[in-house]
């Protein structure tokens, strides 16, 4: 009888504290908004901020209230591509993200234990990681077949800008703010407004908050870009002197750049090979505005609900 008692007891012990747990773990998790019928909460929005900051550090500078913004308009944005996404595509298929996470890993020339130790270290669950960009990497795949068709490439003006370049020539290493200023907007109140965050929390954050370029998850950052790759109205206002350039127009948008650095090369100049990457630039430069385009036209259809 005195086992049977006990037993009962232990067991009462570890139903109530088991139960316990669940209450607590569910009054820990709030809803934050609702996109069509998927439902975005706290923890969500906690990791996409563990998320920005471990791909983009420099956010670490801004303000709790900012980060989360960012994080929620983040969210948004892709659970909306995904939305759209699963129309076409089976985005759960097996090693659909292992050559997405192969090409992070190798830019960011680490392996993939090195990786999960970071993740770990953050407390982000890597499905989480890996998720986002598989969304983010098959988005920019669809925007591609999709658009492809629709690119204009100038191929003599392409040839020309070749032809007339020199075997000296620069490499700069360069960021960008890709903005719009939108129709309700004071575009010298919106210019103001982004002068003075660089000023406050840098240049690699404020891209975070106001780039509608998909490099704004890296702060906005491009690399190293040969100067013939860059059109003349962008290099004349890199050579004014500034570090930060003032608002360069490009089609619907207003370009910022930032030189990082910059270093003088001496090369032998391969015609076909500047062809390509040069067609490449303007490609990819012309399906960033088409998906952009695309995307907000999603967006409208789309029903988001905030608690």
């Amino acid at each position: 009888m005195i086992n049977k008692s006990n037993n009962y007891f232990i067991l009462t012990i570890l139903l109530w504290m088991a139960l316990t747990s669940v209450v607590f773990a569910k009054a820990k998790i709030e809803i934050i908004f609702k996109i069509e019928e998927h439902i975005i909460t706290n923890i969500d929005i906690e990791n996409e901020i563990k998320f920005l900051i471990f791909l983009n550090p420099r956010l670490e500078g801004l303000n709790k209230n900012q980060i989360k913004q960012i994080s929620k308009n983040s969210l948004k944005n892709r659970k909306i591509k995904e939305i759209e996404l699963v129309k076409f595509i089976d985005l759960k298929k097996e090693n659909i993200g292992d050559n997405f996470i192969e090409n992070f890993l190798s830019n960011s020339k680490q392996n993939k234990n090195q990786l999960l130790d970071q993740l770990k270290k953050i407390n982000l669950p890597y499905e989480f990681f890996e998720y986002n960009f598989i969304v983010d990497n098959v988005w920019r795949q669809f925007v591609y077949k999709k658009f492809k068709s629709q690119v204009k490439i100038n191929l003599d003006d392409l040839k020309k800008q070749i032809t007339n370049q020199n075997t000296k020539i620069e490499e700069l290493n360069l960021s960008e703010i890709l903005f719009e200023n939108k129709s309700n907007e004071n575009f010298n109140d919106l210019k103001s407004k982004i002068y003075s965050e660089i000023k406050k929390s840098g240049f690699e954050a404020t891209a975070s908050i106001y780039s509608i370029s998909e490099s704004k998850n890296f702060g906005g950052n491009l690399g190293w870009v040969k100067s013939n790759q860059i059109s003349k109205q962008i290099y004349d206002q890199i050579n004014s002197g500034k570090k930060i350039t003032n608002p360069i127009k490009t089609n619907n948008a207003f370009l910022i750049i930032k030189v990082n650095d910059r270093r003088e090369i001496n090369q032998k100049i391969n015609f076909d090979e500047e062809l390509k990457k040069i067609i490449n630039i303007e490609t990819e430069k012309q399906l960033n505005k088409l998906g952009y385009i695309y995307f907000n036209k999603i967006k409208k259809r789309i029903f988001i609900s905030e608690n």
